[in-house]
């Protein structure tokens, strides 16, 4: 046990309420966006059922699927290495980085976070710039991050913009240095400031890196596709434009196929962020010339034997458990001292790095439920965290309730000594802090009021007395299924292309994204020529034109799919270079042929392994699904992140050929 670390963390931050504030208020917009967003989804719990029977399968095909995995990657060129512990990961990727170079761009992972990787690779002499605004904003503040999905939630905007004049020299407006309160419009413009300020001092890290690390959200067994979602663009320039790509993957990202991604997209980014799809979806299977894939064990196979617990692993990292979970809002993500926050973190920190070092998490739940309640891949986690708890109690790991729980258990084996417990609880309650085991007990709770009559009593006043017996309702198993959904995510008898506008319309709230139809491919084309007449021509970019390391004010690129339910457009890019005329580019403008729609992203994916069967596609996939964005600095969404801050969509009724531009 960790003599109540766990505890005292907590205690210190709940002195400090604004560290609650902060995160209360994020965590519950995340929470009430995410709830509208499910109603519009109809078939939600069909998902989360069919996603739990995936994860499941993967666990229990693990040794199979992995070998399969591993062989796909290799087969194209891809380096891979098997990783146990947390010092083989870091002397890995620090042999990998050293051969290369000393700048590394870094895009979010949460294995990173495990294995300390930072520290690693700065103690090595590289120099490693966190990509993603929240990751970029904790690690200039020497902070680990606070949230899965959101790494700088604990921190206010007056914070940050303190931590950007400290390390960035960005001078912050003098409402911020002298401590004043200003409206919520001053602190969204400066979250939006500040966010548009990072882009600039970023944009020469991602220009000069030697080498890219990622993480990855799926590894897919069947076609060793890597599978990363994102919102900012600084994944696909992290893994685009330098030399080396270094993917660090725990074991447990592995799942079966390559159609089991149409289960998996839909549910992550509405759990996540509550989004129906997030920016930027990448679907690496190519042959990249060096690709190094690092998956990570840190007892990962030994939990998955487990056979109470290993469920814990099906985790898809979407950080909604943690926005449920009352303890999380109250006192934030440090006071749990690894990784992982909240209650996965409390499962997983336990199992991965030991009872001796987080013994204390799973007993820091109140077993409300609401984490179970709102998983999308249906772990029951506060039945697990139940679990965890008997079975630390039954090692001799929870040493400072033992007493109290063994005198527990015998007081309520006898009647007698219950009754006059019962009796004594109520006139000795307010002696009982002096009592040092009660003590310990009441540092983090309350003692409930006694009832002025108990229950035997009151049986033996009113026993055969009709009239004060409630006529039985038959009983009924408690359910945590989600409520129904009362709402369609639009009128079926929408047409595609209307569904697809409405979609688009959504992603660019202020005018940032723009749909052209036309009938004939000549009117496309005049209509391109006057985009790019704006611009001079080295500062235009069109797909299949080669191109440098610099930034561009116009990208036109061609769509393989438009995907009519989420505003999605599918980009067939045949390498990785092919990606910066919609990544390094201030406006991003897509031309797709009319009858290439599909109406979901699972049918999306159902095309997309078709296509790569028949080799019409290539192996490397984007979905592009609005301009880049970010909302990291106390939820203001900004537009743009590191990617585009416009996207301009022309969906034309005959073929148009970019190369004829």
């Amino acid at each position: 046990m960790s003599h109540g670390r766990m505890r005292d963390a907590s205690r210190e931050k709940l002195v400090d309420r604004s560290v609650g504030d902060k995160v209360h208020r994020a965590t519950l917009r995340t929470l009430d966006k995410r709830e509208h967003m499910v109603e519009t989804i109809p078939d939600w719990e069909a998902l989360r059922k069919r996603a739990r029977e995936i994860r499941l399968e993967a666990l229990d095909r693990h040794d199979e699927l992995r070998e399969e995995l591993i062989g796909k990657l290799r087969e194209r060129g891809v380096h891979v290495t098997v990783v146990q512990t947390v010092e083989d990961a870091q002397r890995t990727i620090a042999s990998l980085v050293r051969q290369i170079g000393k700048r590394v761009t870094k895009s979010k992972s949460m294995a990173s976070e495990e294995i300390l990787l930072n520290d690693a690779l700065e103690a090595e002499g590289a120099q490693v710039t966190e990509t993603d605004l929240g990751e970029l904003i904790v690690q200039l503040a020497h902070q680990p991050p606070s949230h899965v999905t959101a790494p700088a939630i604990h921190l206010s905007v007056e914070d940050i913009a303190r931590i950007f004049h400290d390390k960035l020299d960005i001078e912050p407006p003098d409402w911020v240095k002298e401590g004043r309160k200003v409206d919520e419009a001053t602190r969204v413009n400066l979250a939006t400031q500040m966010s548009l300020a990072a882009r600039k001092v970023l944009r020469d890290r991602f220009l000069g890196a030697e080498v890219g690390i990622s993480g990855a959200n799926f590894l897919v067994a069947q076609s060793g596709t890597v599978v990363l979602l994102e919102n900012e663009g600084n994944i696909q320039l992290t893994t685009c434009l330098p030399k080396r790509h270094i993917v660090l993957a725990g074991l447990d990202k592995i799942i079966p196929r390559d159609e089991d991604l149409s289960v998996l997209l839909r549910l992550l980014p509405v759990s996540a962020t509550a989004q129906r799809q997030t920016c930027y979806v990448s679907l690496f299977a190519d042959a990249h010339p060096d690709m190094h894939v690092v998956l990570l064990d840190h007892g990962r196979t030994k939990l998955m034997k487990d056979p109470e617990q290993r469920d814990v692993l099906t985790c898809i990292r979407c950080g909604a458990c943690l926005n449920a979970c009352p303890v999380y809002r109250n006192v934030g993500g440090h006071a749990y001292g690894g990784a992982y926050p909240g209650p996965i973190g409390a499962l997983l920190l336990p199992h991965l790095a030991g009872f001796d070092r987080y013994g204390d998490l799973p007993f820091a739940s109140s077993l409300c439920g609401a984490c179970t309640e709102i998983c999308p891949v249906a772990i029951p986690l506060h039945e697990r965290l139940l679990q965890l708890r008997a079975r630390l109690t039954e090692q001799g790991h929870a040493t400072e309730l033992g007493w109290t729980l063994g005198a527990a258990t015998e007081l309520m084996k006898s009647e007698p000594l219950m009754r006059a417990a019962t009796w004594a609880y109520r006139f000795g309650r307010p002696l009982a802090p002096i009592a040092p085991a009660a003590r310990a007990w009441l540092h983090t709770r309350d003692l409930p009021e006694p009832p002025e009559q108990s229950f035997s009593s009151w049986y033996q006043d009113h026993r055969g007395d009709p009239s004060t017996q409630e006529p039985q309702k038959p009983r009924q198993a408690p359910s945590r299924a989600a409520k129904p959904r009362t709402s369609l995510p639009m009128q079926p008898t929408q047409s595609p292309l209307d569904r697809f506008r409405k979609r688009l319309k959504e992603l660019g709230p202020s005018g940032e994204t723009e749909l052209h139809c036309f009938a004939t491919a000549v009117e496309a084309r005049h209509f391109l020529r006057k985009l790019m007449e704006v611009h001079p021509p080295e500062a235009v970019l069109v797909e299949g034109e080669r191109s440098t390391k610099k930034d561009y004010a116009l990208g036109i690129t061609s769509a393989a799919l438009w995907i009519a339910d989420t505003g999605g457009l599918l980009l067939d890019l045949k390498e990785r270079a092919a990606g910066r005329a919609s990544t390094l580019v201030d406006t991003h403008v897509v031309v797709a042929h009319k009858d290439a729609h599909v109406d979901t992203l699972a049918e999306a994916m159902r095309e997309r392994v078709r296509r790569r069967a028949g080799r019409s596609w290539g192996d490397y996939q984007v979905i592009v699904t609005g301009p880049s964005r970010t909302a990291d600095i106390e939820k203001v969404l900004v537009i743009p992140a590191h990617g585009p801050r416009r996207l301009i969509v022309v969906i034309c009724d005959e073929v148009v050929s970019l190369k004829s531009l």
